[in-house]
C-alpha cells in the first residue's frame, strides 16, 4: 500500500472516529487549506468540530483515489448531512515526510435531474 493512500485512509478514518488529536500527525503543522485559507492542523480541528456539531451522523466514505508522487486525489461521498441528503467531495492533496501539507477541495450535494419534455 503507497504512503499517499496511507494517509488519506488515516485522514478519512479520524474524522469518522471523531479524533481530533490524530489531526496533529495526519497534518504538518505548516499545513495550507486552500477552501478554508488557513493555516495549521488546529484549523482543521475547529473545521472537524464544527461540521460535527451542524451533521451529528456525519461520516465520510473513500470512493476513489488517485496518487501521483506527493499529491493525491481523492472522491468521497458524505452521508449524514443535518437535511438528509448526501454530497460527493473532491480533495487533492500534498504531502511529505508522511503528513499532508496543502489540500484543496471541493464538494457538492446532488442536483435532481431536470425533467425531460414529453415527446
Amino acid at each position: 500500500m503507497d504512503q499517499g493512500r496511507q494517509i488519506a485512509e488515516r485522514m478519512y478514518d479520524a474524522f469518522n472516529r471523531r479524533d481530533v488529536a490524530a489531526t496533529e500527525t495526519i497534518f504538518a503543522s505548516t499545513f495550507y487549506s486552500h477552501p478554508l485559507r488557513a493555516i495549521g492542523w488546529g484549523r482543521v480541528q475547529q473545521a472537524w468540530q464544527q461540521m460535527w456539531a451542524q451533521h451529528p451522523d456525519l461520516k465520510v466514505t473513500l470512493k476513489d483515489l488517485v496518487a501521483d508522487g506527493e499529491r493525491v486525489a481523492t472522491r468521497t461521498e458524505m452521508v449524514g448531512l443535518a437535511d438528509g441528503s448526501t454530497a460527493t467531495m473532491l480533495e487533492m492533496f500534498t504531502f511529505r515526510d508522511d503528513r499532508i501539507v496543502e489540500l484543496w477541495g471541493l464538494s457538492a450535494k446532488p442536483q435532481a435531474a431536470p425533467a425531460r419534455p414529453e415527446a
